[in-house]
């Protein structure tokens, strides 16, 4: 199952990364476009914000916690027992993924309702009302990882584990490094 977390991360990290890198060189062109031939491109904001920020933020999100790429505070943690901060950690990936779980159902909600009305993106009549998916996408994915990270937490309670790989996030980071 680990195997499938990580083609998942690996994938959404790429289509990630290629929509932010479209959303630099949109940005670019746009301004580019404005000052030297004062044609800007129609509907690059509304492209940048409604369609390649989401697929960038929503799409990655998974993959942060994978990679465990968020901020800890450790004060009272590394005074904890294994069993204690074992448990710890995986009432809290617990109470994580029950969060995203309730972000991903109201997200969808949201995102069927804008498939009703066939949203614009406004000031334009781009289409937007596909992209309200990446929400509940993005959300259930996470709440997928926090589940193995909550399972994985009693397995090795004071290291943080990779959950696309089983293992330590410092011991990949020392294999990329060789």
């Amino acid at each position: 199952m680990l195997k499938v977390v990580k083609s998942l991360e690996t994938a959404l990290c790429a289509i990630a990364a290629l929509a932010l890198i479209a959303m630099i060189i949109l940005s670019v062109t746009n301004a580019l476009g404005r000052t030297w031939f004062s044609s800007p491109i129609h509907g690059a904001n509304e492209i940048s914000a409604q369609w390649l920020l989401p697929i960038t933020v929503l799409l990655a999100l998974p993959s942060t916690q994978v990679w465990k790429e968020n901020y800890v505070v450790s004060i009272v943690t590394e005074r904890l027992n294994p069993t204690s901060l074992g448990l710890l950690k995986a009432v809290g990936y617990g109470a994580s993924a029950i969060l995203c779980a309730a972000i991903a159902w109201f997200g969808l909600e949201e995102a069927l309702s804008q498939m009703e009305i066939r949203a614009t993106a406004g000031v334009t009549s781009l289409p937007v009302w596909q992209f309200y998916f990446l929400v509940p996408i993005g959300f259930a994915l996470a709440m997928i990882v926090f589940v193995f990270d909550a399972v994985l937490s009693f397995r090795d309670p004071h290291e943080d584990i990779n959950t696309g790989t089983g293992k330590s996030i410092n011991h990949d980071a020392e294999e990329e490094t060789v």
